[in-house]
């Protein structure tokens, strides 16, 4: 799943990720459900993009 991550995918991730916290902070007033839906995927979302920083990490240090 992780073999071919680029550089630019984890930018996007990132910024994925952002958005979606972003999301989960603007709407927890009044639509608490929405908002715990972006902050769960959000989380979710960030441990699959910290795998695949781990995963590219290690791919470029045995790379050289």
């Amino acid at each position: 799943m992780y073999k071919d991550v680029s550089k630019f995918q984890l930018v996007l991730y990132f910024l994925m990720i952002f958005v979606g916290f972003s999301q989960a902070f603007n709407n927890w007033g009044e639509k608490r459900a929405l908002s715990l839906f972006f902050l769960t995927s959000s989380i979710l979302a960030l441990i699959l993009a910290i795998i695949a920083l781990i995963v590219y990490r290690n791919r470029q240090i045995t790379k050289d």
